[in-house]
């Protein structure tokens, strides 16, 4: 018996370690692959203590880090962008676009990550603090230091703030942080393994669920304890000589928890509290007093609580979008038709910093790997005469910026510039270098508007959707022009000395320098207005006037409900303005004027060239961050070929063939059929199709019937069915919502 069993290994010996078995009844017992492939690998024990395990972690994961490294360099470097027209295009200007973005993306990425650091600064400095100084704090007796650290509805977007909470107190404390989420941790068993685990920096080799009840060795003499026993955790510091022995349990949506397993987990570890130093932290949408309600009162004694405040998700947001899309370091723009996309999805879906961020990336990507024309963005030194071929050229003349610069021309009457755009090379090429330095002034008065503009404190919204607005229309000052003319004497001082401050400092978050030596006659002019205002004001002070009044004030102050009644009554105020309130009037429209010819900026499509340097495509975004699984699994299923590319599913035309993989001959059937599916009539129908009669050379019963359950098994796994509890011989049908 054991010669044969040698032999001939059961199926359990000789694949259990694969991934995928697959069954081909054509090919005999099972489908085997290569010998080289299918060489058993030598089964990996766990054993001895917690050091030997490690180790034998560390090689099972990365065997040599630095071959691993070296790979990754090397194969980074060999990578490069495709030749794009259809090939034509040099191996030069591909390479240029990598390095482009390569040199782009690092320097915008490393601001990303500063933004992230400032964020929640104070608040890590908060809750470090108070999880270092609670041990010593004799008030706290046997209470577990708890931080209720509220972070707003949003909790997806604050995964950021528990990643930097790790490193800080990891750092401060010298603690092991834990983090906790509703959906690993749905029981007190899953719970203690999830805590066990992280804390003691295991992390199982044999790929499992977690369901099962194993044996770990973590004491001095190699005792096993199972792994959601704490006594396991507290001979793990005995064998670290960790003399602290404190452990931070993070709960980042505490709300989720269920009340009993939340009072268990804080009883059991209130408990360990004289050989393990527990510390929790608790991430709150709502507010402490209805997370406190949820609690028992013995267990809410047992918590030793302080409450901390985090910047909202939406601010981060801004500054974000401040410093990799607006500021003056980001080399590729982002046209207003994506952003809008970017901001609606962060708002409505509730996703994520890293969500945004990435998208940003990806659009950079997008561009740079599929435009030929973001080898322009390459700086002069790069970018030669030679390196543009006539490919370049045509590509310029095929954009609808080129064709509405040479039609704004010929309506200019600049006849000569229209058609040497058309014709000449060379003086194309002249032009769009001069447009380099258009884009840039474009840009600057775009920047130095908004700063501008926000700095005034009269336009409400945020300056994302301003920034957005700016792009799309160009700058609509209406608002702040209203809002301008109904100042008092006493603010429009303060608004003239906040715009000064805003031309000297600049934007530290854009990265806009101060403008002060290119700004001297509009700051002239702001300070004359600002003095004469002032002037007045003193004056009609000596006279008695308690303050001035312009003809915008009397029109702000009509309540008349009638046309006539308004114009009456807006002339009895006009003729009470004495000879200040008038000068006052005429230094309002004089700062309007002023800053209606210093604040603008025009649509971004408006600029000749601009598809070099602005990215709008909304399609490849939303294909990859917004997917729709269903209408996917629906195309692939109905037409296999775009993706098999197989000549037999090729020639079906959309008729239900038997050449067809069986789940598309199910899927085809299932849509044919009503709620519920009677499983014996599907397969009878299925069966009549591709059974011995058929006319493509069929297959046996027990071959199409393996292949059947396999089908069925993967519209099941694609939600297309699910088991019925009406008929237990029926499979339902399952409505995809995308």
């Amino acid at each position: 018996m054991a010669e044969t069993h040698d032999e001939n290994p059961t199926l359990s010996e000789e694949d259990d370690h694969r991934a995928v078995y697959i069954f081909n009844p054509r090919a005999g017992h099972h489908t085997s692959l290569p010998q080289e492939k299918t060489a058993r690998p030598v089964k990996k024990r766990r054993v001895g203590s917690t050091r030997a395990w490690s180790a034998s972690a560390a090689d099972h994961a990365g065997v040599a880090p630095h071959a691993e490294e070296e790979t990754e360099t090397t194969t980074t470097a060999a990578a490069a962008f495709s030749q794009l027209f259809g090939g034509k295009e040099s191996l030069e200007a591909a390479g240029l676009r990598r390095q482009v973005f390569d040199t782009a993306w690092p320097v915008l990425d490393g601001r990303i990550k500063n933004v992230l650091r400032e964020a929640n600064r104070t608040t890590l400095e908060d809750v470090s603090s108070f999880i270092r100084d609670a041990e010593g704090d004799a008030t706290r007796g046997t209470r577990i230091p708890a931080g209720f650290i509220i972070t707003g509805p949003n909790i997806a977007s604050q995964d950021l703030l528990f990643e930097q909470l790790s490193e800080a107190l990891g750092k401060a404390t010298q603690a092991r942080f834990v983090r906790l989420r509703a959906a690993g941790a749905p029981n007190l068993k899953a719970a203690l393994k999830k805590v066990i685990r992280d804390a003691t920096a295991q992390v199982s080799l044999d790929g499992g669920d977690g369901d099962e009840d194993t044996e770990v060795a973590l004491g001095r003499d190699g005792r096993k304890y199972l792994d959601y026993d704490l006594e396991g955790l507290h001979a793990f510091f005995g064998v670290q000589q960790d003399s602290s022995r404190r452990v931070v349990v993070a709960f980042e949506d505490s709300e989720a928890f269920e009340s009993s397993l939340l009072t268990d987990l804080l009883g059991l570890f209130h408990s360990w509290q004289g050989r393990i130093q527990f510390s929790v932290l608790f991430g709150i949408a709502t507010s402490v007093e209805l997370f406190q309600a949820r609690l028992l009162k013995s267990t809410a004694r047992q918590l030793f609580g302080a409450k901390f405040d985090v910047v909202q998700a939406d601010l981060v947001l801004d500054n974000v979008f401040k410093s990799a899309i607006a500021g003056t370091q980001a080399t590729l723009r982002l046209g207003p038709t994506l952003l809008r996309s970017l901001l609606d999805r962060q708002r409505d879906q509730v996703a994520g910093i890293r969500v945004f961020i990435s998208s940003i990336k990806y659009a950079y990507m997008c561009h740079f790997y599929a435009n030929p024309l973001s080898v322009l963005l390459a700086d002069e030194k790069s970018l030669t005469r030679q390196l543009l071929q006539p490919e370049h050229i045509q590509a310029v003349r095929t954009l609808d910026s080129f064709k509405a610069h040479v039609e704004a021309a010929v309506d200019a009457r600049q006849l000569n510039h229209a058609q040497l755009l058309v014709e000449d090379d060379g003086y194309l090429v002249r032009q769009m270098v001069e447009q380099r330095q258009k884009k840039q002034d474009y840009l600057m008065q775009l920047l130095r508007s908004l700063h501008l503009l926000t700095s005034m404190d009269l336009v409400p919204g945020r300056f994302t959707d301003l920034y957005v607005a700016a792009l799309a229309g160009g700058l609509d000052l209406t608002p702040t022009i209203d809002g301008i003319k109904r100042l008092g004497a006493d603010d429009v001082p303060a608004l003239i000395n906040r715009l000064l401050t805003a031309i000297r400092t600049g934007s530290p978050d854009l990265d806009l320098p101060g403008w002060e030596d290119e700004a001297e006659e509009l700051i002239s002019s702001l300070c004359e207005i600002r003095d004469e205002i002032e002037a007045l004001a003193e004056q009609a002070q000596e006279k008695g006037q308690q303050a001035l009044k312009s003809k915008f004030t009397a029109q702000s102050k009509v309540l008349r409900t009638t046309v006539i009644a308004q114009k009456v009554q807006l002339s009895q105020d006009t003729a009470k303005l004495t000879d200040e309130d008038k000068a006052f009037g005429k230094a309002i429209d004089a700062l309007v004027d002023l800053l209606t010819h210093h604040i603008y900026s025009d649509p971004v499509d408006s600029l000749f060239l601009h598809e070099a340097w602005a990215y709008d495509a909304e399609a490849p975004y939303r294909d990859v961050f917004v997917p729709r699984p269903g209408t996917t699994f629906e195309r692939a299923l109905t037409r296999p070929h775009a993706y098999l590319g197989c000549e037999c599913c090729s020639k079906t035309n959309g008729t239900l063939s038997a050449t067809l993989p069986t789940t598309c001959v199910l899927y085809r059937l299932y849509l044919e059929t009503g709620s519920l599916v009677n499983v014996a009539d599907l397969w009878s129908a299925y069966y009549a199709l591709v059974g011995e009669d058929s006319e493509d050379g069929g297959l046996g019963e027990r071959e199409a019937l393996v292949q059947f359950y396999h089908g069925l098994a993967e519209l099941r796994l694609m939600g297309f069915v699910k088991s019925s509890k009406k008929k237990a011989d029926h499979v339902a049908k399952v409505k995809w919502l995308l």
